[in-house]
């Protein structure tokens, strides 16, 4: 009976404590609209009192709805969270006297009362326009399996992704790409595209993300910048995730059999809003260190197209990032790396220089210079920064951002050079220059940022302190030999020896304070002001060797006066800043007014003597040598300006998914401290550079607009981008050419100079959605005008440039097509012997097929061809690349696959450019990474914990067949 009586009470309290956990708690997520249009992807996350600790997570559903189960009794604190809104915070009581707690309808509103409203869309469309935001489904877009984000980006509508993994969508470049709406390695967009799995990405949001404090205050300051943000999937948010490859090949055709080899690896640990990610790499196939780790490894192979850089790099990584979150108030997140790289490169190039002729020398001459130069360039990079969010209650907020980089290098080049007569083909001069320069640097930086928002909605008081060192120090060692050639006589020799040391430090003070006004329930006024201060200076000493050949006895380096310039710079600008802003339903808009007046003295030294260093020839360069400031001052030019600078803002939204931005500002440009010295630099012997003391600042006038627009029944979008500046005061080069063909540089100012440029984009799919086409048109128009020979002369250029694109997707096979053609013509007012028209043509395609036994065939080819260049280089070329990977294992927590990849198959991979200048044209080709092969190796997995509801196939390469048939 003692038995039972006891078993009935542990039985009892079973019962009475799986009661306590069994309360749900639910609620609806709308935004602040009159629509109140569900959001969906909110985060939710329930906070326990009094400690707020982390109880339980979950996201909202696509009808913005939401619940949380198997709470336990007690007091809670509900937080909603969404990239571009406000932060909800809810209290909850659940007592347990109800096993379902409904919190109701929770309000999003706009993280700042200022910002238009976004509207979201509960269909998965493929592309969804939200306001200033372009939403892509992710799962709307295959990729193959391993693929990395950089795969995903390529098939979506209106984005571009270049060889060197550059990212720009209707125009725009993207500065960094966001996980979670949490930065993820700042400085270099390219790690995430290159590193994380595009199966863990739920949507991608590309959208021009105002800074921390024009989100605080709702007015832009100017320092918009395209990001994209990542959001990752639901049930991916709490595991581990990452990948290991490694890959051994040689070059097909190098005469030394060169190995090629990649090695690295990445690990992302995420839970809930926390996160930590490392990146390891080492590899010498031009894949340039954190921003390329895994990126074509076995992720397409497209992406091992260096097409930009020439020679071969070896490189070594490691990068971590870190998101977390401390307390529901405060949020730390950071990033720490290291790159280091060993690049070889060869580079042939030919420059055609035309001169119309001065004064002094009024026969026009044309003057041919031939290039051959090895270098190899060594550097080191270690770099820190981190970002700190405190939100101590609603109305206030910090946000601290310190940063410190650490750099290195050292780099040698051998030249040949030889120049030619235009006409008669006479050699003019020859020689051979050799440098070698090493240096390092280091910077510190940080800005703190606090706002405070009053119980009066929209009233908020700002201030922003950033502050900022960098100090550096250079060496280069030139020794430089020409021999000139003049009427068939004996040819003169001009010799060359030279030291330099350069010390550059700089540092700056910056102090902002804004204040926001509503007037009324749709208008606010922001009173600016700002102060910045800057100080640099730049001391640089140049040393003439002498050797002396009797044995035992020493060289001398010779300080040489006239060349060991030194400038001092010190300026303080102020702005004073009025603006207004108006908020509609339909539209908003934003005008301003800003007086900036500046002080600015710049100042030049040099040393009153030469001074005589002893060296021992043996060791003629190890020991850095006196750097000082100057004891004469030869140069003080003060400058004080008071400029006007407009600013206007004005969005319309015909619709949901249809708007229209113009935004209009003016910017001062101020010459260089180089610009501005007095004296003539002769440290190249080829080419002299003489500054003006008398430049003035230059004016930019920069105005764009911007219609995009989404038609959800046929899944059409397309946009259009109109940009254009003037240029009032524009600094630019006056370059003449001597008797013995050496270049004289100056400066000038100059009226006149405007470009203009559109961009426009369409994608649609077809009636079955598997078929999609697009296209992407890019015109420009420049007018430049400049100096030549002391005449004014202006360049026009016109650009045209279109790409058309065919996708087409199925359970078997993916396949797409794309064909481009691009334009350009210049013509020159005073030289129409440098008028050119050139023509680029392209075709290309990629396929992958999705086989049996767990095999997938991809590969890509492209064809290019270039008309109207110079002799030698109109040239066509065409790359192939191909895959065969074989899955050979799938276990539940990764799978390995094994790939063999050949880069280059017909060997036909030419590295050929070309340039044109203020006076030239020049065309090059360098060395680069020819036709190999590489077999590798990738392991894949993911740990989740226990009873979490990630599906086995969000994580594992998807197949397409099973048991013999085809599934898709």
């Amino acid at each position: 009976m003692k038995y039972i009586f006891q078993t009935l009470i542990l039985l009892f309290m079973s019962i009475h404590v799986s009661g306590q956990k069994n309360i749900t708690i639910s609620g609806t997520i709308v935004e602040n609209t009159a629509q109140k249009d569900p959001v969906e992807q909110v985060t939710i996350r329930l906070l326990s009192l009094p400690d707020s600790s982390l109880v339980t997570g979950t996201t909202s559903r696509r009808d913005g709805t939401f619940s949380l189960q198997q709470i336990s009794p007690g007091r809670y604190v509900l937080h909603a969270s969404f990239i571009g809104y406000k932060d909800i915070y809810k209290p909850v009581s659940a007592d347990g006297k109800t096993t379902i707690v409904n919190v109701g309808t929770l309000t999003l509103g706009a993280d700042d009362i200022l910002l238009q409203e976004a509207v979201v869309i509960g269909k998965a469309a493929e592309v969804v326009v939200k306001g200033d935001t372009v939403e892509y489904n992710a799962a709307s877009y295959k990729t193959q399996e391993n693929a990395v984000v950089e795969d995903l980006l390529k098939k979506l509508p209106g984005v571009e992704v270049d060889t060197e993994g550059k990212i720009t969508v209707g125009g725009k470049e993207i500065k960094k790409i966001l996980v979670d709406g949490k930065e993820f390695f700042s400085d270099d967009p390219k790690v995430a595209s290159k590193n994380l799995p595009a199966n863990m990405i739920e949507k991608l949001q590309v959208l021009d993300r105002k800074s921390d404090m024009a989100q605080l205050t709702g007015f832009n300051d100017g320092e918009e910048e395209a990001v994209i943000n990542l959001t990752v999937k639901p049930n991916m948010k709490k595991g581990t995730i990452g990948n290991v490859a490694a890959g051994l090949g040689h070059d097909i055709n190098s005469p030394n059999g060169d190995l090629r080899y990649e090695a690295g690896g990445m690990i992302n640990k995420m839970s809930n809003n926390d996160r930590y990610t490392l990146m390891l790499n080492a590899n010498n196939t031009n894949n340039m260190g954190a921003s390329d780790m895994g990126g074509s490894r076995f992720g397409g192979m497209r992406g091992m197209r260096r097409g930009g850089s020439s020679g071969i790099n070896e490189s070594q990584t490691f990068a971590l990032n870190m998101n977390k979150e401390l307390s529901p108030k405060l949020t730390l997140n950071g990033n720490i790396s290291y790159n280091g790289s060993d690049r070889n490169s060869d580079r042939n190039s030919e420059r055609t220089t035309i001169s119309k002729g001065s004064q002094a020398n009024p026969t026009e001459t044309s003057t041919i210079l031939r290039t051959i130069s090895r270098n190899n360039d060594i550097s080191d990079n270690f770099g820190l920064d981190f970002r700190l969010e405190w939100k101590p209650d609603s109305s206030n907020t910090f946000i601290f951002r310190p940063n410190v980089s650490y750099n290195k290098s050292n780099s040698t080049q051998n030249q040949f050079f030889e120049s030619f007569d235009g006409v008669s083909l006479d050699t003019l001069y020859n020689g051979q220059s050799l440098s070698y320069n090493e240096g390092e640097g280091y910077n510190l930086g940080g800005s703190l940022e606090y706002a405070h928002q009053f119980s009066k909605p929209g009233r908020i008081l700002s201030f922003t302190l950033r502050g900022s060192y960098n100090d550096s120090y250079s060496e280069e060692n030139y020794d430089w030999l020409r021999r000139d050639y003049a009427n068939n006589l004996p040819s003169k020799d001009s010799l060359v020896n030279n030291r330099k040391e350069n010390d550059y430090n700089s540092s700056s003070f910056r102090v902002q304070a804004s204040y926001v006004e509503p007037l009324g329930k749709n208008y606010f006024l922001q009173l600016v002001y700002r102060i910045n201060q800057t100080r640099t200076e730049d001391i640089n000493s140049t040393y003439m060797l002498r050797r002396n050949e009797m044995v035992n006895l020493m060289d001398t380096l010779t300080l040489n006066p006239s060349q060991s310039r030194s400038t001092s710079r010190r300026a303080t600008e102020q702005r004073f800043g009025l603006n207004f802003k108006s908020i509609h339903d339909k539209y908003n808009y934003t005008i301003g007014l800003n007086v900036d007046p500046s002080n600015t003295l710049n100042e030049t030294f040099q040393p009153r003597a030469s001074a005589v260093v002893p060296i021992y020839m043996q060791t003629p360069y190890e020991n850095r040598l006196p750097n000082v400031m100057g004891d004469t001052l030869v140069q003080s030019i003060p400058q004080n300006i008071v400029n006007f600078s407009p600013d206007v803002n004005f969005n319309y939204n015909f619709g949901k998914r249809t708007n229209l931005r113009i935004d209009y500002s003016g910017s001062t440009i101020q010459p260089s401290a180089r610009q501005l010295q007095d004296f003539t630099d002769t440290s190249d012997p080829n080419n002299y550079v003489t500054g003006n003391p008398d430049l003035k600042p230059g004016y930019e006038n920069d105005f764009s607009a911007r219609f995009e627009k989404f038609i959800p029944e046929s899944q059409l979008f397309y946009n259009f981008r109109l940009n254009g500046s003037l240029t009032f005061n524009d600094i630019t080069s006056n370059i003449v050419y001597d008797e013995k063909r050496i270049r004289h540089t100056t400066y000038e100012n100059v009226n006149g100079n405007w470009n203009i440029n559109l961009r426009a984009g369409m994608n649609t799919p077809l009636k079955n959605k598997k078929f999609t086409v697009g296209t992407f048109l890019m015109t420009s128009y420049r007018n430049q005008r400049s100096y030549s020979s002391g005449l004014l002369n202006t360049m026009k250029t016109f650009n045209l440039r279109d790409m058309v694109n065919a996708n087409y997707r199925s359970g078997l096979f993916d396949v797409g097509f794309n064909a481009s053609f691009a334009y350009a013509n210049s013509i020159n007012e005073i030289q129409p012997d440098k008028n050119q028209q050139t023509y680029d043509y392209g075709l290309g395609g990629n396929t992958t097929w999705y086989l049996p036994k767990n095999f997938t065939i991809d590969s890509d080819i492209a064809w290019s061809a270039k008309r109207g260049y110079g002799e030698g280089f109109n040239q066509n070329e065409t790359i192939w690349n191909a895959a065969v990977t074989k899955q050979v294992f799938n276990k539940k927590i990764g799978t390995g696959s094994v790939r063999l990849k050949i880069y280059d198959i017909l060997q036909d991979r030419k590295s050929i450019s070309r340039s044109v200048g203020e006076d030239y044209i020049q065309d090059t080709q360098s060395n680069t990474l020819q036709s190999f092969f590489m077999v590798g190796f990738l392991y894949r997995f993911s740990i989740f914990p226990k009873g979490s509801s990630v599906k086995e196939d969000d994580m594992r390469p998807s197949r397409r067949w099973e048991g013999g048939r085809p599934r898709g």
